[in-house]
């Protein structure tokens, strides 16, 4: 993940039908994430811990950041930065809410179609916000999408911010996909009452650091959301299963 101040080479972002704002000495963040189809920017870093997670998902086949605006007032959906432009010209002097923007698609393995939105703990919005996502739900209903919004914690000592960006290094590297024989040696560790990140590094005489990849492998698995992934944190092995990390319906409210 890289942060930049200004923004040069954004045409080969995917900055979605909604322009990313100016910075004008703000950060940008642009990260890769492989179901996003590659580098995606986003305004504020709740969005990327949200994109990174959706990118590990075992659930997620696909996702788009900021991918149309729901017109609230003819109820269809403007799927180009030229007609959300147009849609909001023409409900210029109109009052109420007249345009959204989810700040994701989800496309999940079984089929289903989420869109999400992402806010911070204790900036969820007012009332007009509250009617404005009722209003675009009811839209995106008739059109096969269900709707949900994601509040990241609003402390940078939760877990997950630490977390994220460990399983999300882990995920980019594919050579350190566990060998049969790790797998084994995991499985006999456990039974030997190994229970926590560091029994497992020193019966695997593993480094700490390759503990992510195991995780994020389905070899190891733990609560990522209420514990910070150090060498005290209970684990056990996760024989194949992912389901420890879809850690963004945990997120819904």
């Amino acid at each position: 993940m890289k942060k930049y101040n200004n923004r040069p080479g954004m045409k080969e972002v995917d900055v979605g039908v909604r322009k990313a704002a100016p910075t004008y000495g703000r950060e940008a963040f642009v990260t890769f994430v492989e179901k996003g189809g590659g580098m995606l920017v986003f305004d504020n870093d709740a969005e990327r811990l949200v994109a990174h997670m959706l990118g590990f998902d075992p659930r997620v086949r696909r996702i788009q950041a900021q991918p149309f605006a729901v017109d609230l007032v003819e109820g269809r959906l403007l799927r180009s930065a030229d007609q959300r432009n147009a849609a909001r010209s023409k409900y210029a002097r109109r009052k109420g809410a007249s345009i959204y923007t989810p700040d994701f698609y989800v496309e999940r393995a079984d089929g289903t179609q989420f869109a999400l939105e992402v806010k911070l703990g204790g900036f969820i919005g007012g009332d007009a916000d509250h009617d404005r996502l009722d209003l675009a739900t009811q839209v995106l209903k008739t059109y096969g999408h269900e709707v949900a919004r994601v509040v990241m914690p609003n402390t940078t000592h939760h877990p997950l911010r630490s977390n994220i960006g460990l399983l999300h290094a882990a995920a980019q590297r594919p050579d350190l996909f566990p060998t049969e024989e790790v797998v084994d040696r995991v499985r006999d560790a456990a039974d030997r009452g190994a229970r926590t990140l560091f029994d497992y590094a020193k019966c695997l005489e593993l480094s700490v650091n390759l503990i992510p990849a195991l995780i994020v492998y389905g070899v190891l698995s733990a609560d990522l959301v209420a514990h910070r992934i150090e060498g005290r944190t209970s684990m056990e092995p996760a024989y194949g299963s992912l389901d420890h990390l879809s850690l963004v319906e945990r997120l819904v409210q």
